[in-house]
């Protein structure tokens, strides 16, 4: 393929993500996944009768897409002598090279992207599981939902039904958890094949968890030991599970295709007729958008198969529903306590272009379950939610088989029988909000929702004027039972159950004016609504995105319409945008470049919008900060103006590199000291100058969680008043202090107008301990204001006039910087005003300086070339 130099950068820019640009251009070369245009043909699954065949047809469709769509780029990577790997579950390609592979892959037109592997972790729970080897009774959250009356007046318990767990692994062995395992054989022997799926080969000859994590939210689907610890929803339904455990994109998506077809222990010889009936998912990503795992979760809705999803433990922040919980075809579970209240922790909605999540909420707090070792304990989190809505819908296939394999017919049963919970904290609408969703399920009403009589299917194709399909479109069918249905590409729809008589339909679809009308559905035959609809008339909406807590510049934000279906971006200069909307109204949500900033979702009801954008909650938009001192050290890095000293042989961190996740009463980013294995550490954590006497109150509060071994462990805190000269205590660890919040009087120093404080972190003991800090704020009020100041921004060349990724610009003055991207484009907060200077380095294209003049509560352009 002959092409050039411009046209291979045109290509590259277009399809490959810059992160991963970034990275190749620091390393050299990155691991590479690369997909594919288009989708397989799911019609024959969606058309099947019963749920092996659907799995069959499902699992034929996506091999055959996936073997046409990579045949050229396979065939060119075998030519010239690349390693690859392949998957067809989600079509796509796994290879390791650097700029020369890449321009190679993106010239093939059936490439639509080549991106970096997302990091897709376990929704860890927020408290560790405090074991318990008593017996436990029918806890509270197996009675809350209803489930002992659906074994009691049903005589439903999930028997017939299987269900799957993504999750750490499972304990198979389990006094509650052994009769319900398929690969259990009843004579004391077991087959594990098509049963445990060891994605990353920890486990050995038999089953694992490879921490606690699957065993309890498995037990809380299925378990009983039969000698009182029923702990499970469906306690007759059989489990099987695949021990993915966060480590890589790989093994995600491995897991999620074992689901679909279960092979042999060795991976082998593949069935679909094996596949569970329903899989519970309690892991993510953060951010509700990210496509990876969108072509898997659709191959399961082709296979017949229901996907549930934790939500995350975000909370009480809104917009903070993890992928794939966030996709519009999965069930996401937030978690309430025994009081009914939405738990602290649960993420909320609305997602990020506008829709209702979670779908419904479950029991997460305290919830009292299996773990190895043959063990009960308690956790916390949306994980130990979601396995209350998988046993759930066990029950309900349990109670009526016809389910099984009905994605719809289950979710409108789920969702319309959950006990509706107000909250307006983050919105919704009249019928589910982004905190309880639909509401608490009910195991029993959810199970008796289909109502009885004759039924009959409904299909149909809705188009435009011009006769072209009209994918997207949602059509509302109103009858004694309510039915709904979203049509695929072709523009067609099925709706296979339906009671018969007369239902009232109404279609909808972005852009275009709502059509009503009826249809009749006799028993068992199937009836047909087409309609065509009108496009509406159409108005330019042109607005300006503003900062909203003080310094009031303009934006860089996306304006998207609420369903996602138009988007544009704001000058960044301005932060003027324009829109060509339906006239009337349209909901636009607003989500800013600036990390730091709210996602709002406003009317567009004006023709010239005005938007100003608060900071959001933990005060790490850029230009704010905690008066006089504050963080919550959410940078993943040193927080700006905070230094770390070490004298050992490890430092403060802020990463989380060993995945531990926030031990401490706060959530997301924290500082971490954990010594190597035998080593001594001695670390400090160092504060910016402050005004200690401008506090409202003269006290300090951290989030902590420290575990000691005295006298080998210290934790101290330190202040200094004259801005780090010399230190004097201030507060020291007597013991370990576990997930607390910690108060320091600091009135002896009240007047103080340089003070700093030093967290000093000292251990010289085994490995196994550390100390995690969070929310640190001095005050007693969390007050975010903004410093005087504004933003730079601008783009990064080279001496031939390329944009250049990776290069640092620092304002000297004050230390703040930016990184420029894969389009060379930076941005920073600049403190002060007039004429400062900055610094630009990039290891590979050279330096620059160069005097900007800041203009205070604006942005400022500021271009630099290398040399």
């Amino acid at each position: 393929m002959a092409q050039t130099e411009t046209d291979a950068t045109a290509l590259i820019d277009q399809k490959v993500d810059p992160e991963l640009l970034a990275e190749i251009d620091a390393e050299g070369e990155a691991e590479l996944w690369v997909q594919f245009e288009g989708a397989p043909d799911y019609s024959a699954a969606y058309d099947a009768e019963t749920k092996a065949e659907k799995g069959a047809a499902a699992v034929a469709a996506a091999k055959a897409f996936a073997e046409s769509s990579q045949a050229d780029v396979a065939a060119a990577l075998d030519e010239a002598g690349v390693q690859y790997e392949s998957y067809w579950a989600s079509s796509s390609l796994k290879v390791t090279g650097g700029t020369g592979l890449l321009e190679t892959v993106a010239a093939f037109d059936e490439v639509a992207e080549v991106v970096n592997a997302p990091e897709v972790v376990n929704v860890e729970p927020v408290a560790p599981a405090e074991t318990e080897l008593e017996a436990a009774a029918a806890g509270w959250n197996v009675a809350d939902i209803n489930a002992p009356a659906v074994w009691d007046q049903l005589g439903a318990t999930g028997e017939g039904v299987v269900v799957a767990s993504i999750d750490s692994g499972v304990q198979y062995d389990h006094p509650a958890l052994v009769n319900q395992y398929r690969g259990n054989n009843g004579d004391g022997t077991f087959t594990h094949d098509y049963n445990f799926y060891d994605v990353e080969g920890g486990c050995g000859a038999a089953p694992c968890d490879l921490s606690n994590h699957g065993t309890h939210t498995v037990g809380t689907m299925v378990g009983d030991d039969g000698a009182g610890n029923q702990i499970g929803v469906a306690p007759g339904a059989e489990w099987i599970a695949a021990n993915y455990y966060g480590s890589s994109m790989e093994s995600v998506l491995r897991a999620g295709e074992w689901m679909v077809a279960p092979t042999d222990w060795a991976g082998n010889n593949p069935d679909p007729s094996k596949a569970p009936d329903i899989i519970n998912n309690s892991w993510g990503r953060d951010g509700d958008d990210d496509p990876y795992f969108e072509d898997i979760v659709d191959l399961w809705h082709a296979a017949g198969i229901i996907p549930v999803f934790a939500a995350g433990n975000s909370g009480p922040v809104c917009l903070t529903t993890n992928a794939p919980g966030g996709y519009a075809n999965v069930i996401a579970v937030g978690a309430y306590s025994s009081s009914g209240a939405i738990a602290d922790f649960s993420s909320r909605g609305p997602t990020s272009d506008g829709r209702v999540k979670p779908d419904v909420s479950a029991p997460g707090s305290g919830i009292l379950s299996s773990v190895p070792g043959s063990a009960y304990g308690s956790q916390s989190g949306t994980s130990m939610a979601a396995p209350h809505v998988a046993g759930t819908i066990a029950l309900m296939m349990s109670a009526e088989p016809a389910l099984r394999g009905d994605y719809g017919l289950v979710y409108e049963m789920l969702t319309g029988s959950a006990r509706y919970t107000a909250d307006d904290q983050c919105g919704g609408t009249a019928e589910a909000n982004n905190v309880h969703g639909y509401g608490r399920i009910d195991a029993l009403a959810a199970a008796q929702a289909l109502p009885d009589g004759d039924s009959g299917s409904i299909a149909g194709t809705v188009t435009g004027p011009d006769g072209a399909p009209l994918a997207d479109a949602e059509l509302v069918f109103d009858g004694a039972f309510d039915r709904r249905a979203t049509t695929a590409a072709d523009g067609t729809y099925t709706v296979k159950f339906a009671l018969t008589g007369q239902h009232a339909v109404t279609v909808t679809k972005f852009g275009y004016a709502a059509a009503q009308g009826t249809v009749t559905v006799a028993a068992d035959q199937t009836a047909v609504f087409d309609t065509v609809l009108t496009p509406l008339p159409t108005t330019v909406v042109t607005g300006t995105v503003v900062d909203g807590s003080g310094h009031g510049w303009p934006l860089a934000a996306t304006v998207t319409t609420a369903g996602g279906e138009v988007s544009t971006e704001t000058d960044p200069l301005t932060g003027e945008f324009s829109l060509t909307l339906p006239t009337g109204g349209v909901d636009l949500v607003v989500e800013t470049e600036y990390g730091g900033y709210q996602t709002v979702q406003i009317e567009a009801n004006a023709a010239n919008l005005h938007i100003a954008v608060p900071v959001a909650s933990g005060c790490t938009a850029p230009g704010y900060a905690f008066d006089p001192l504050g963080t919550g050290f959410e940078s993943l890095t040193t927080p700006l103006g905070w230094t770390v000293e070490n004298r050992g042989p490890a430092p403060w961190t802020f990463d989380d590199a060993f995945n531990y996740g926030n031990l401490t009463p706060g959530t997301g980013g924290f500082a971490f000291a954990r010594p190597p294995g035998g080593g001594t550490m001695d670390t400090d954590l160092i504060s910016p100058v402050f005004d200690l006497s401008s506090a409202p109150e003269p006290v300090l509060t951290f989030a902590t969680d420290f575990l000691g071994q005295l006298p080998y462990s210290e934790a101290e805190v330190a202040i200094s008043t004259d801005g780090g000269q010399t230190w004097v205590d201030a507060w020291a660890a007597t013991g370990s202090i576990r997930d607390s919040t910690v108060t320091v009087d600091l009135s002896a120093w009240a007047g103080a107008q340089q003070a700093q404080l030093k967290f000093h972190y000292y251990h010289a003991y085994r490995s196994g301990y550390w100390w995690q800090i969070d929310d640190v704020l001095v005050g007693g009020t969390p007050t975010c204001a903004p410093i005087a100041g504004g933003l730079v921004r601008g783009t990064v060349t080279d001496q031939n006039g390329a944009p250049v990724a990776g290069a640092v610009v620092t304002h000297t003055a004050s230390g703040h910087y930016g990184v420029s991207g894969a389009d060379g484009v930076y941005w920073t907060f600049a403190a002060g005003a007039g004429s400062s200077q900055f610094s630009v380095v990039d290891a590979e294209s050279g330096s620059a300086t160069g005097s900007v003049n800041v203009v205070a509560d604006d942005v400022t352009e500021a271009n630099f070339a290398l040399s």
